[in-house]
């Protein structure tokens, strides 16, 4: 499904903001045997489950509270991500439903996020609870200034943006489940309104950020279904960064590339051996939470995500015509 991203010119320029476009294919099964392919475990990034009971501290965690409150309440980052703000965000991904992450800059927090735990900050919005309770109770910011450009908000009820008490809260919605509230981020306003585009600019640790975080919110979303995580894979991740890099840099956004290979073909070149294989592209979204929420409001690319697969492997440059590309490449 792909969506238009409208320029009006009046007093400001006026953009769409965080439309973005998706395409998505379906799991595909190939006569093939599944073939042990060695794995690159990222340092840092999948370790074994601590207890668990140390995270939901989070609800605790205020905009302003010192780093070294942060680690006392929740421990040690299992890693730091440079961020498309002027913060670090401290990761912490070993706890399956429970993904958090807690912005930091200049030793005090100025930012929040989560997928299923409650904070002491989010003025009364929680998890699961739903568009109806927000448009009754919230005003949502109809667009955003940055610079001389107005970004208009189009949200299709998949999220919302709120300002209240100097913090701009994003609620992401999940609209095949009743439009609940699945996660939020909470941007502290200095550190927002200092950021003068909506999109990243191009920094390659920013891309290794994005493409680790989207398999973070993959595999919590995926225990929240009772579902396996899946792991990470060298080869996939290097076929999924060559086509978004194929995309930005041909000018074109389809599963097929200009040499009329797909998904599956350009796999195979890498050497991938599977049974089932499926993809997942996206371009335009800001972040990857943003797009993996549009992704998870788009039943065919959700059908992916929650998948029968084993192993993942995520490509995400930036530039280009849409500013930012995401290919996802799923097998089992």
């Amino acid at each position: 499904m792909k969506k238009l991203i409208c320029i009006l010119l009046v007093m400001f320029i006026v953009v769409f903001y965080n439309v973005g476009y998706f395409e998505d294919i379906t799991n595909m099964v190939k006569e093939k045997f599944l073939q042990k392919d060695p794995l690159v475990n990222i340092e840092n990034d999948y370790n074994e489950e601590s207890g668990e009971e140390v995270i939901y501290n989070f609800e605790k965690i205020k905009i302003g509270d010192s780093k070294d409150s942060v680690i006392q309440k929740i421990n040690k980052p299992n890693r730091i991500d440079k961020s498309e703000y002027n913060f670090n965000w401290y990761v912490y991904n070993t706890y399956k439903e429970n993904f958090v992450m807690v912005g930091i800059k200049s030793n005090k927090v100025v930012a929040l996020f989560t997928n299923n735990i409650d904070s002491c900050e989010n003025e009364g919005i929680y998890i699961n609870k739903d568009l109806k309770y927000i448009k009754e109770n919230y005003r949502t910011l109809k667009y955003r200034n940055k610079g001389n450009i107005r970004y208009e908000i189009s949200y299709n009820d998949e999220y919302g943006i709120i300002y209240k008490n100097k913090k701009y809260i994003t609620v992401f919605y999940d609209k095949f489940d009743k439009g609940k509230i699945w996660a939020y981020q909470i941007i502290e306003k200095s550190c927002e309104d200092e950021v003068k585009s909506i999109y990243p600019q191009e920094d390659k640790n920013i891309e290794e950020s994005f493409m680790y975080q989207i398999i973070d919110l993959i595999n919590s979303t995926r225990y929240k279904h009772n579902l396996k995580k899946l792991s990470y894979d060298e080869k996939t991740t290097i076929c999924a960064r060559k086509h978004s890099e194929d995309m930005k840099n041909n000018n074109f956004f389809d599963h097929e590339n200009l040499k009329n290979e797909t998904p599956f073909d350009r796999m195979a070149n890498e050497g991938i051996n599977y049974v089932n294989a499926g993809e997942n592209i996206a371009a335009g979204q800001t972040n990857a939470i943003f797009v993996h929420n549009g992704l998870m409001n788009s039943q065919g690319h959700r059908k992916n995500i929650l998948g029968n697969y084993k192993y993942i492997g995520v490509g995400v440059i930036f530039g280009g015509k849409y500013k930012t590309y995401y290919t996802e490449n799923f097998f089992g």
